[in-house]
């Protein structure tokens, strides 16, 4: 998966010759590239860097956050978005940066930080994690200068209030859920990133689900994420798999035929590596 996924680099604006990471897989899924996971966008691509030095996690992360804003582009009406990010640190760091930097018409990303510590009173005004980062202060600085703001939550339902896109990341199946359960608002965009099923209390309010690759449904059901098997032959056809986002691309899929109704994105690349 390393050769799919791009190298990192630290400031990837300030080259003339950046490219757009989700026009360069719209573009080769539009000529003739069987899947968004084996196009070749290598070295060409910037992402945002974390503070500390780059892991494995970290370009997994970005390349599923391409894949969440090719989602956006496609599954989204064309309204203003209001973002949530729900996951550890690191990964909302680049999941921010992308939408921030590749997602149109952002107005507000609110984050849920699944890592993060509660203090005493309750608050959770700072972004603080853990192990002592905080939510790096490029990303604040670029949303602001972006003219979008950032919020952080203080539970999950806090964060995907009012939201149309939503994207869970890190250990969906043990997501931390104080507070009342979230509520997806109507014509939302849900993307699971996470490489998991996501929790009941997610997956009850979901109408339509694609995936990022079709050819990747059983082998991804062996590694974590089944719900998109169990969706191919669901009886209920609102619930049923009904593509993939090469399909949608291509315009061989409508993809949204309801503003209402929810739709779900599953990454099965996030639970399984595509296959070279």
């Amino acid at each position: 998966m390393d050769s799919l996924i791009p190298r990192l680099c630290a400031d990837p604006l300030s080259d003339a010759e950046a490219v757009d990471p989700v026009d360069l897989v719209t573009e080769r899924l539009m000529t003739g590239a069987t899947s968004p996971l084996s196009t070749d966008i290598g070295d060409r691509l910037g992402c945002p860097r974390p503070a500390r030095p780059e892991t494995p996690g970290d370009r997994v992360a970005f390349h599923t956050a391409v894949l969440a804003a090719l989602a956006a582009r496609h599954l989204l009406g064309p309204e203003v978005v209001t973002a949530s990010v729900i996951g550890p640190g690191r990964a909302v760091h680049i999941h921010a940066m992308v939408i921030a930097r590749y997602v149109s018409w952002v107005s507000l990303v609110s984050v849920f930080l699944t890592d993060q510590v509660a203090t005493p009173d309750g608050a959770t005004s700072t972004t603080t994690t853990p192990d002592g980062d905080a939510l790096d202060a490029r990303t604040v600085d670029e949303l602001d200068l972006a003219g979008i703001t950032l919020t952080r939550a203080d539970s999950p339902a806090e964060a995907v209030f009012g939201a149309n896109l939503v994207i869970v990341v890190g250990a969906a199946d043990r997501l931390p859920c104080p507070g009342p359960p979230p509520h997806l608002a109507k014509g939302a965009l849900l993307v699971n990133a996470s490489g998991h099923d996501l929790p009941p209390m997610l997956a009850n309010q979901i109408d339509q689900v694609f995936v990022d690759d079709l050819s990747l449904v059983g082998s991804a059901a062996a590694h974590g994420l089944a719900r998109p098997a169990h969706a191919r032959i669901h009886p209920q056809p609102c619930y049923r798999l009904v593509g993939d986002l090469r399909q949608v691309v291509r315009g061989e899929h409508v993809g949204r035929t309801d503003q209402e109704q929810v739709l779900l994105v599953e990454l099965l690349s996030s639970a399984v590596p595509a296959p070279r």
